[in-house]
């Protein structure tokens, strides 16, 4: 079969040709599961961020890119790169950020640029979010706004909105709200919420139990449950001497609401997960191990987050160039960490640059995050030297301060106390579920190999720099007290 280029060039697969698709709108509806289940549009999932627990992983969620640095890659232009930095710096980048980030909520996020001469130059002043349900695409795609005059949606203009989408494709180009996921889970939540208040409210005080004798009259049955009644708000009560009155608790109570607490603890673990890729770091009952771990997972999860953020701002970047300046390199808008000095090494590579030890420059570019031209590396006399006094004679310079060594050995058991705990943890969970002590000495015995010892490397790391001290201060405080080794010295 001959291949023809004509049949290369252009689209096949459309939604005009689809045999499944029909619409008596011009627009594309949101093909979210959960709004068409309902029936309703997308403002049903700005109600439940008013949910105490949606609100608080929105904001974590949202916090984790605010928090982060900004730059501008240079475009090789001097002027250039002046201009955009100080108009990204009167920018509220920050406001701007927390709009985008709707669209990992929505699905989908609109905002409009507003643009302004400004000596001779068209730039934006203000970049604002506009809400979701005022916006549609349409068989292409294509983002258009409805109106009064015209439900269906007009095409926007060119250059004037940017859209930041989540997972968006061609068969749903609203992307994928995680609201939806969290959806069912808030709403049972409040739900289950109002039930366990009815029901804390009629089992979670005693009961009042009247018993009369069973000749008593109608009236007088009426009488003692008015006095019950009265003795709930008053505590005070007049009863007939023949009548008496118990106080009754529900024995199964407690494990009634535990149903509840259990249901409510389920919901907001869900929750937890659809925002934030992880639940362990929310609940108090969370050990460390799981802690760390459910940290590294949000860590993926704000890097896609923080990839959205820099396209959209990137996409607004290439339309000032575009309408202001012929560049060669478009620039781009960089989120990233600053990255914190490990005040552990910090101080031991200080302790032995004092003993004479010399760290190149890529070392300390690579350890601490330099970049080249950023430091000068220059030769500084040690505080702590051999010098020859004769032929065989040697001298400490200065010996080691006392507290010095303290301050590491301290130093040592702060940064192993937590990977220690951490193993002893994961062996009493492995105990716990041991059906004798000889399955558990099985089950240890497959259990070390799995265990990760890499950061308690770097511990020992310092356990060996203790030990160097330790010996050298032993022997100037040997060399101190003995007069005689100290004239052979």
């Amino acid at each position: 079969m001959t291949v023809k280029k004509q049949d290369l060039i252009g689209v096949i697969a459309t939604r005009a040709k689809a045999i499944d698709f029909w619409s008596f709108m011009h627009y594309l509806p949101n093909p979210d599961p959960v709004l068409k289940k309902m029936g309703k549009d997308i403002s049903a999932y700005r109600e439940i961020i008013s949910d105490s627990h949606v609100g608080g992983c929105v904001r974590r969620r949202k916090a984790a890119i605010k928090g982060l640095e900004w730059r501008i890659t240079p475009t090789g232009n001097e002027k250039t790169d002046e201009i955009l930095t100080a108009l990204f710096d009167r920018l509220p980048i920050s406001q701007i950020i927390n709009q985008i980030l709707d669209a990992t909520l929505f699905g989908y996020q609109a905002l409009e640029v507003m643009w302004e001469n400004q000596n001779g130059l068209l730039l934006p002043v203000a970049v604002v979010g506009k809400p979701q349900e005022w916006f549609v695409f349409d068989e292409e795609n294509r983002l258009m706004l409805r109106t009064k005059d015209n439900r269906n949606g007009d095409l926007v203009p060119e250059k004037k909105f940017l859209l930041a989408t989540q997972q968006a494709d061609y068969m749903n180009p609203y992307g994928r709200a995680d609201l939806a996921m969290c959806f069912w889970a808030a709403t049972f939540k409040k739900g289950g919420f109002k039930f366990w208040l009815e029901f804390m409210e009629k089992y979670g005080s005693p009961w009042l139990v009247g018993k009369h004798p069973r000749q008593a009259q109608s009236h007088e049955v009426d009488e003692l449950l008015d006095s019950m009644e009265e003795m709930l708000g008053t505590a005070v009560a007049a009863i007939p001497d023949d009548s008496s009155i118990d106080m009754l608790e529900s024995a199964s109570k407690s494990g009634s609401s535990q149903v509840f607490d259990d249901f409510l603890r389920y919901c907001k673990s869900e929750i937890a997960i659809a925002l934030l890729g992880q639940n362990q770091t929310t609940e108090a009952e969370a050990n460390r191990a799981s802690a760390t771990a459910g940290l590294e997972v949000t860590l993926d999860i704000r890097d896609d987050d923080a990839s959205l953020v820099e396209g959209v701002f990137n996409q607004l970047l290439a339309w000032i160039c575009e309408l202001n300046f012929s560049v060669e390199t478009l620039p781009t808008f960089d989120l990233y960490e600053q990255e914190s000095i490990d005040k552990a090494q910090a101080e031991r590579d200080g302790l032995l640059v004092g003993l004479g030890v010399q760290f190149t420059e890529q070392y300390l570019m690579r350890t601490y995050g330099f970049e080249e031209g950023d430091i000068v590396v220059q030769e500084i006399s040690p505080n702590l030297s051999l010098q020859k006094k004769g032929t065989d004679k040697v001298d400490f310079a200065e010996p080691i301060p006392k507290s010095i060594v303290d301050s590491i050995g301290e130093q040592l058991e702060v940064e192993g106390e937590p990977f220690v705990e951490e193993w002893l943890q994961t062996i009493k969970d492995q105990l716990s579920q041991a059906e004798s002590l000889e399955d558990f000495r099985h089950q240890l015995d497959s259990l070390i190999p799995e265990l990760s010892f890499a950061e308690y490397g770097k511990v020992m790391a310092w356990a060996s720099t203790t030990a160097h001290f330790a010996g050298r201060q032993s022997v100037e405080d040997e060399r101190t007290k003995s007069p005689s080794l100290a004239k052979r010295g």
